[in-house]
């Protein structure tokens, strides 16, 4: 039961700080989503900021975590740059509104996100080196700085779910549609990581 409570409590404030931000939640608002009273919340949970972390740091592990494995599997490096952009977009479907999120976070508190990634991601650039390397030498890629090859995979994977209002009217799309073109990213970014790099 105690556990049950924990995991109501957790789910519904991960949903008004997703939803709200940290400056934007209340804490009467997460007790009353999860079906507790407010002291009951507090008994768990010292403080807003607290929850907060508790919530931040799960959301980052689980996009950090899932992003980092999905480039450091045994597949040639053409293979694993298509499961990220696949991983990385489905969980943000899932997740529609994390981007946003952790980006205001990362305004709000710069500090927490870099430790997180640093937990997270070690090692990562290094291995994502020596994959362009190896496939380089292969003659499967066109040499790139895996810093760039990076911020390519996050920005083209990020930026149709931030820049969704302006993207969704710009295009005239309805919300139907413009999931359709959401779903339809994951084989547009692949091919065109594709195309830029494979000789």
């Amino acid at each position: 039961m105690e556990q049950d409570t924990e995991t109501r409590i957790f789910e519904a404030a991960r949903a008004v700080f997703v939803e709200q931000g940290f400056d934007g939640a209340r804490m009467q608002e997460i007790a009353d989503r999860a079906g507790i009273n407010k002291a009951l919340l507090h008994y768990y949970y010292r403080s807003k900021a607290r929850l907060f972390e508790a919530v931040f740091r799960a959301s980052a592990a689980e996009v950090l975590g899932q992003a980092a494995t999905a480039l450091r599997q045994d597949q040639p490096l053409p293979d694993r740059l298509t499961t990220f952009v696949h991983t990385y977009i489905d969980l943000i479907r899932a997740n529609p509104h994390l981007p946003a999120f952790v980006l205001e976070e990362l305004r709000r508190n710069p500090g927490m996100l870099k430790t997180l990634v640093a937990e997270h991601t070690p090692g990562l650039l290094d291995a994502l080196g020596r994959g362009i390397e190896d496939a380089v030498a292969a003659g499967r890629l066109r040499r790139i700085d895996p810093a760039h090859l990076l911020a390519h995979l996050i920005g083209l994977c990020i930026i149709p779910f931030i820049a969704r209002p302006m993207l969704q009217t710009a295009t005239q799309m309805d919300d139907a549609a413009y999931d359709a073109f959401l779903e339809a990213r994951k084989e547009e970014v692949s091919a065109f990581i594709h195309r830029a790099l494979v000789p």
